[in-house]
């Protein structure tokens, strides 16, 4: 199966259903395929064709679900674009993804005046909605041909670059197939037991993989999806009463803002039935509490963008174990291994590995990556954890350093380095401090050059500008000196417990 062969058939079997709900209207699937061949034709006429990169750079919206799909009826590659990010975290991944053309909309304007003013990243600028240098996402689909695009597509084709930050922290993007997605897809929905009279809400970002396989989801079974952005509680609350939502994925941070909510008692929220959470772990309080709350059996995955996104998740119709993260997807192997590559058994703390068929092509021109990420014929996750006589999975540790905010994943040497290009900084840390609704929040523990002064405000300053808002540290503290073992490496070990402790430096 393909993106192109799944809107296709949909739009054939049951064209009239709504795929998509979007601001209160529905978007029926012989629509919706109709905008998506348009615009593909539309790119198309640009010179677009097989292999080549597109960039998307939007929210939630109707116009990346038609982006995103029609790129696959050229042969082309989805790149989608994390919408927070900062000018140079967004040149960075058009160079690297050599990206033709970039879909976005008018609010990253400032982006583009400046990237424009360097060697050009990219031919087309395409907006949804009204800016000079650029052409207008509409005026292109609704000018373009309704007549099929046709390009052989298939299973081992490439469907989807999505930038991932590496242990080193340098970004990498993560090759997808279409038969990656899929196989991705096919093993929630067998999971999660979904069918056609399902409704899910989709607020968590569809730049994200979590994104993309709700929707493929939704789609393989024919049913449809209410989109939302950004995430606001009340209108979840509405959407999910007006709509009848009975699936809710989402994050930890959403869960907690839903629950702490002081009207969420005042909506019907009768309809709901089964909730993910991803990209980071729930607290086992948050899971009892939210899940009494709206009434609904909250199952937790574990995985990363290299296997689609997921590679376990608990069951609906088997014990609840605290503090696991389920059991590996049907089709799947997940494993714990050692330093020298055996295989543990339950109990044993090591490496989480991953094998099968939703495990990534690759990393984007990085050889040399990919080999030691898929070395030995596994997955190498960097997550440490174990598994108990029942093979369910239990967490111990994330990748070192990585500071994980509301499932957005902050690898500490990205922003170390710009801290130490700030001319009162002597070291530089950042760390993680546990955030009852993000999960995690990044620390910066910095210490100053003699004579240099610098405040929490100017740092937080001097780095907004430079980073996405989730990069940023919520915290700074000022230490004399940072704490180092006897080869001189800053011991950041030392730096989380005392600000687990809340010591006063």
């Amino acid at each position: 199966m393909t993106l192109k062969e799944l809107l296709k058939s949909r739009a054939a079997e049951a064209g009239d259903r709504p795929a998509v709900i979007y601001r209160d209207e529905p978007i029926s699937y012989r629509e919706l395929e109709a905008r998506v061949t348009r615009f593909a034709n539309a790119l198309a006429d640009l010179g677009v064709g097989r292999d080549d990169k597109v960039a998307i750079m939007l929210n939630n919206c109707p116009e990346f679900i038609v982006a995103f799909f029609a790129c696959s009826y050229l042969g082309a590659v989805a790149v989608p674009v994390n919408i927070f990010y900062k000018e140079r975290e967004l040149e960075f991944l058009l160079r690297d993804s050599d990206a033709v053309a970039l879909v976005a909309t008018p609010a990253f304007a400032e982006f583009f005046t400046k990237i424009e003013e360097r060697p050009p990243l990219f031919r087309h600028l395409i907006v949804t909605g009204s800016y000079p240098e650029g052409m207008l996402f509409q005026d292109l689909e609704e000018g373009a041909s309704s007549a099929p695009a046709e390009a052989a597509v298939s299973e081992d084709d490439v469907a989807e670059i999505l930038y991932t930050s590496g242990t080193t922290g340098v970004p990498k993007g993560t090759m997808l197939t279409q038969g990656n997605l899929f196989f991705h897809a096919d093993a929630i929905i067998q999971v999660l037991e979904l069918a056609e009279d399902d409704r899910a809400l989709m607020v968590v970002p569809m730049f994200h993989g979590y994104g993309i396989t709700v929707m493929l989801c939704c789609f393989r079974v024919g049913t449809c999806f209410v989109l939302l952005d950004p995430f606001n509680p009340v209108e979840v609350f509405q959407a999910v009463e007006r709509h009848r939502v009975t699936f809710l994925p989402m994050v930890v941070a959403m869960y907690f803002m839903l629950y702490h909510h002081p009207d969420r008692e005042k909506y019907d929220l009768s309809s709901l039935r089964i909730g993910i959470s991803g990209a980071s772990a729930m607290p086992a309080q948050l899971m009892k509490d939210a899940s009494e709350a709206f009434g609904i059996k909250i199952l937790e995955a574990w995985g990363l963008t290299e296997c689609s996104a997921s590679a376990t998740i608990q069951r609906m119709n088997m014990p609840y174990k605290e503090g696991s993260v389920g059991l590996a997807h049907p089709g799947v192997e997940v494993g714990v291994m050692d330093d020298e590559g055996n295989l543990l058994g339950p109990n044993q703390v090591g490496e989480l590995v991953i094998r099968g068929p939703l495990v990534m092509k690759g990393y984007y021109k990085r050889p040399e990556e990919t080999a030691e990420a898929l070395r030995g014929g596994w997955l190498h996750s960097g997550d440490m954890g174990y598994h108990d006589e029942d093979g369910y999975f239990f967490m111990v540790d994330r990748k070192k350093e990585m500071v994980n905010v509301g499932g957005e994943k902050v690898f500490p040497r990205e922003v170390e380095e710009l801290m130490y290009t700030h001319p009162a900084i002597a070291e530089a840390a950042l760390v993680p401090q546990p955030d009852a609704r993000l999960g995690e929040i990044p620390v910066a523990v910095v210490a100053l050059k003699p004579g240099a002064s610098l405040t929490e405000s100017e740092l937080v300053e001097f780095l907004s500008g430079k980073l996405a808002r989730f990069k940023v540290p919520r915290r700074v503290v000022i230490m004399e000196s940072l704490p180092r073992n006897p080869i001189g490496k800053i011991v950041k070990k030392e730096l989380v417990r005392m600000l687990q402790e809340e010591t006063s430096y």
